[in-house]
């Protein structure tokens, strides 16, 4: 029998994760279970392995600090809408590359089954380096609900 206990929706605020918020909000609501709300980023950290100028740097870092704080406003939103639904969430803003820490965070929290949107990579770029979705498909420790943009439920 299956029993989900505890969901997690994985977002990176775009229309593929618009689509699949559906999904993971009606699992919980079926199962009565608890909603994780999960948004990785890759910080500016990175930025040092560039030959770049200090203005450049300092720059792109205070983009990218402001870029965090609203990311962190949108998940603190999305969360209040599924808290007035659901009556809970739990929610969490990570750093690093997005299917490492959502395979992570979903072995770490003992997550039952994840949600997420397709993306839609193409061409070499998909070749190469597999879409969010797929790798994340492959380093899951539990089933992988993938919503394709525009898929009938």
């Amino acid at each position: 029998m299956i029993a989900y206990k505890k969901i997690l929706f994985c977002t990176d605020f775009s229309s593929y994760a618009q689509a699949a918020l559906p999904y993971a909000i009606d699992l919980a609501k079926k199962y009565g279970a608890t909603l994780h709300l999960l948004h990785v980023y890759q910080d500016a950290g990175h930025i040092a392995e560039f030959e770049l100028s200090s203005d450049t740097k300092s720059d792109y870092v205070r983009v990218a600090h402001l870029m965090g704080k609203e990311m962190e406003e949108r998940l603190d939103a999305l969360c209040q809408r599924i808290v007035e639904e659901l009556g809970s969430c739990e929610r969490k803003m990570v750093r690093g590359k997005a299917y490492i820490e959502i395979a992570r965070y979903a072995r770490e929290m003992g997550i039952d089954v994840i949600v997420m949107g397709s993306h839609g990579l193409s061409g070499l770029e998909h070749v190469l380096f597999g879409s969010t979705a797929e790798r994340v498909l492959r380093e899951s420790p539990c089933n992988v609900l993938i919503v394709k943009k525009g898929a009938a439920g």
